[in-house]
């Protein structure tokens, strides 16, 4: 309890001064030191490959790959049986040419003419009788051996055969698979050169290997200042390999050049390498921010297309607490993520595929059938309507009722994570909760209450721009509901500091930049300095790059495309949710009645006590959460400053009584707060 007359205050803006000694004349090149191996750089695992290939290890990616093999081996098998009338008609016509050939040649070698004719022709030529008479006398002799050892060859040949025969060792399947096979080596060997007797199944392109002279000539293209030299670029081990479906590249920039400065120019890079766009993917790499990982497909992604997703199955099933894919790398390794303990944030300019590439992560918590959606898209155009049957929420519009529905839908998430915070407490007491978060089985267990919630908030800028107060209460809910088991997604095309919050961005775990215009609206998405340090969305074009984008805050930062089924697929996932679910919605709708937003404004004067000049920021954010603590759980006094300078209350000294003494606080007067004006969109 808060006494009138002394206010304990706990001071956290204190200023620390610490004092370090400088030394001068210290050299700037260490000692020469002995560098030895040790047992443990001998037995580290860093850096290694694994035994076997990553996708060997994962059950999905074993069975997408034995589909794709046995759907290649069907397809060429079809192809080939359709055409095989066609093939044994070239073969009876090709073989006779090819067993003629054949003869014709051993009859060459038997006569010992390659090589003495010419030398024969020359003595000729030169009028040198003598000559010419020696070389067609060992030519002569050789042609007598040659012929002797044919004879010889073919008598133990046709001895062998009868002896065989006589013997009856040899099935007849054999010597029936011997005639084939000599028929078909004599077609092979008496057709034309550019004529096969098979036909291809594709006519795609032949890849050209990526080298070390084709990537250091695209670098020198580029025209920076630094690199002008092909010997300017070195590359890191293991230089130029193999890496899935394309060839991967280390490159070491010259020393003071960034690795941005090549990423921004991926057009560039590719018109140098004379390869498609989307064949060419440069990323930072991961020793330093002077180093380009160059990854360059065998074909453009546009034609290479995405692996099966495994959420397409028709068994298909998740788990809110598990990892699952939801897109892919350049490289078309997939990536997942885990809905629990992270919040994501969506954004790119109109065309990037944004919208979708939310609808990827909503349909991870679509097919949990324990969790609940929450859904609202303020772009009016209902994206998201063949989910609205199993949401026990959905909100679609731009008019002022949608705005209000998703104000109440924000009171609603901060309401739900001061109930839960209760359950958790209750729980760790029980030794059910020791890390005071919700675990897979307590959101399991019936009654609990803590089941998992998704909520998605497509175009949520227009909400912000609705009420800054929404915003500021969004930051809260997304704070607090990590660890209850409230995951929120938002998606947004306009990111700058009035339209989505910076203090949001700061506390979303996951961030998805598709394409942006600039390095401003980069690093609002991704973080400051995100595009220093190569994490650059700017190089992907809207509608030719949909889906594309880079992606923070999970194991690797990188490019990310998201999965893009079809409608088809798209209607059965929706139905296979359904059919999960049982046809009921999970969780229930927003009551308004009991939880709606609240004016802090109002709050704010309302827990003035009589005659209180004012309180400090502090106490007010204590106050306002122990009043109404389903709304103001866990606020701080930046939060309340903050949000009351909106309404033109601004920071001022207030003097109370710390300790038995009289001292000036930061914080709100009765006066400023009693004087400010309500804005008419904040009456509740």
């Amino acid at each position: 309890m808060i006494d009138d007359q002394e206010i304990d205050l706990r001071l956290d803006d204190a200023e620390t001064v610490e004092v370090i000694e400088a030394h001068q004349g210290v050299p700037v090149d260490p000692p020469d030191i002995a560098i030895s191996t040790t047992w443990a750089d001998i037995t580290s695992t860093d850096g290694r490959k694994p035994i076997v290939p990553a996708w060997m290890l994962n059950a999905e990616q074993r069975r997408q790959r034995a589909r794709q093999l046995t759907w290649a081996l069907w397809y060429w098998a079809l192809f080939h049986g359709l055409r095989s009338p066609w093939y044994l008609a070239k073969t009876s016509w090709y073989a006779p040419i090819g067993a003629g050939k054949t003869v014709g040649r051993l009859a060459g070698w038997a006569l010992a003419e390659q090589g003495n004719f010419e030398l024969r022709q020359k003595a000729a030529s030169g009028n040198d009788p003598q000559v010419w008479m020696q070389l067609d006398k060992k030519r002569s002799k050789n042609a007598q051996a040659r012929f002797i050892l044919l004879g010889v060859a073919f008598l133990v040949l046709a001895v062998a055969v009868s002896v065989v025969l006589a013997m009856h060792v040899v099935p007849v399947i054999a010597w029936q698979a011997a005639a084939v096979l000599s028929v078909v080596l004599f077609a092979r060997l008496g057709r034309p050169v550019d004529k096969p007797i098979t036909d291809r199944v594709t006519h795609g392109r032949r890849f050209t290997k990526l080298t070390g002279e084709m990537v250091r000539n695209a670098m020198v293209a580029l025209n920076l200042a630094a690199m002008k030299e092909p010997g300017s670029v070195e590359f890191a081990h293991p230089g130029i390999h193999v890496d899935g479906p394309g060839w991967l590249a280390r490159v070491n920039l010259p020393a003071g050049l960034e690795a941005v400065k090549v990423l921004e120019m991926r057009g560039a890079l590719s018109s140098a390498l004379r390869l498609p766009v989307d064949q060419v993917w440069p990323s930072a790499g991961p020793d330093h921010a002077g180093q380009v990982d160059l990854w360059v497909g065998y074909q453009p992604a546009s034609k290479m297309g995405q692996p099966k997703w495994s959420l397409a199955d028709p068994n298909a099933r998740t788990s809110f607490f598990s990892p699952h894919s939801f897109g892919t790398d350049e490289r078309q390794r997939p990536v997942f993520t885990t809905l629990f303990e992270t919040n994501d944030l969506v954004g790119g300019q109109p065309g990037s595929g944004k919208t979708y590439a939310a609808r990827t992560l909503a349909t991870i918590a679509l097919l949990d059938p324990t969790c609940e959606l929450k859904i609202a898209e303020f772009k009016g155009t209902g994206d998201f309507l063949d989910m609205s049957e199993l949401c026990s929420t959905y909100i679609v519009g731009v008019d002022d009722d949608a705005f209000e529905a998703g104000r109440d839908l924000i009171a609603w998430v901060l309401a739900e994570c001061a109930r839960r915070g209760k359950l958790i407490l209750a729980a760790k007491k029980r030794g059910e909760a020791p890390l005071g978060k919700v675990t897979p089985e307590l959101a399991a267990k019936p009654g609990s209450g803590l089941h998992p919630v998704f909520v998605l908030l497509d175009e949520v800028h227009e909400l912000f721009a609705f009420d800054k107060q929404i915003g500021q209460d969004a930051e809260r809910a997304i704070k607090r509901g990590r660890a209850l088991g409230i995951h929120v997604t938002l998606a947004t095309q306009i990111p700058d500091k009035t339209s989505l919050p910076p203090n949001i961005v700061r506390c979303v775990t996951v961030r998805w930049c598709l394409s942006v215009g600039g390095q401003t609206e980069n690093d609002m998405i991704l973080g400051t300095g995100a595009y220093k340090r190569g994490l650059s969305a700017t190089a992907y074009r809207p509608k030719e790059d949909q889906g594309w984008g880079i992606m923070v805050g999970l194991a690797k930062p990188g490019p990310v495309r998201s999965f893009f089924p079809d409608e088809k697929t798209t209607k059965a996932i929706v139905a296979r949710a359904a059919e999960l679910r049982r046809g009921q919605v999970v969780g229930g709708g927003i009551n308004t009645e009991k939880i709606h937003a609240r004016n802090m404004l109002a709050d704010a004067i309302a827990v003035l006590r009589p005659n209180e000049p004012g309180m400090p920021w502090g106490v007010l954010a204590g106050r306002l959460e122990q009043e109404w603590p389903e709304f103001y759980g866990g606020i701080t006094a930046d939060m309340v400053r903050d949000s009351l300078e909106r309404y033109e209350v601004f920071t001022q000294d207030v003097k109370v009584k710390v300790g038995g003494e009289w001292k000036n606080i930061k914080g709100a007067r009765r006066a400023s707060l009693e004087a400010a004006v309500v804005p008419a969109a904040d009456t509740v």
